[in-house]
């Protein structure tokens, strides 16, 4: 093989092992909705936080709001959470019906007087309370490792 011949294939092989690391580095495999939505949460990174605050914040000053989280998942379906609120409750659907190793495929809807957010030095979880007829309960409903924010 000649010199000139093995660089190029040499160049051509770096390329495509280097641009599924660009793409996903750059978000070119998100639609340019899901990017322009900020409604839409399929990061989880620093942006979705800081949308996730201003639910919890909205919320709590007894404003309306709504959102949906797809949560990315590594070998896996993602489960969607849809989320909408009037200010004195809030509605978080939890559908876990494309996750193929669910045990349980469902969509469960939780209606409930209170969210949080709480911060631990690994993780921030969202956790609603005051739901249904268990006024005293606490339901993580989605936690966020602190190595996905940046």
């Amino acid at each position: 093989m000649n010199k000139k011949l093995a660089i190029v294939l040499m160049g051509a092989a770096f390329f495509a092992g280097f641009m599924p690391f660009v793409a996903v580095k750059t978000k070119w495999f998100q639609p340019a909705a899901v990017q322009a939505n900020p409604d839409i949460l399929v990061n989880l990174d620093q942006r979705d936080l800081k949308r996730l605050d201003g639910l919890v914040d909205r919320f709590n000053r007894a404003q309306g709001d709504r959102l949906m989280v797809i949560s990315p998942t590594i070998d896996s379906g993602p489960w969607i959470h849809d989320v909408h609120t009037d200010g004195t409750e809030i509605v978080w659907t939890v559908d876990n019906t494309r996750d193929v190793y669910s045990s349980s495929k469902q969509k469960q809807t939780y209606t409930c007087a209170s969210v949080e957010k709480i911060e631990t030095s690994e993780r921030y979880v969202l956790q609603l309370s005051k739901c249904g007829d268990g006024q005293n309960d606490k339901l993580p409903i989605l936690d966020i490792d602190k190595n996905r924010e940046h």
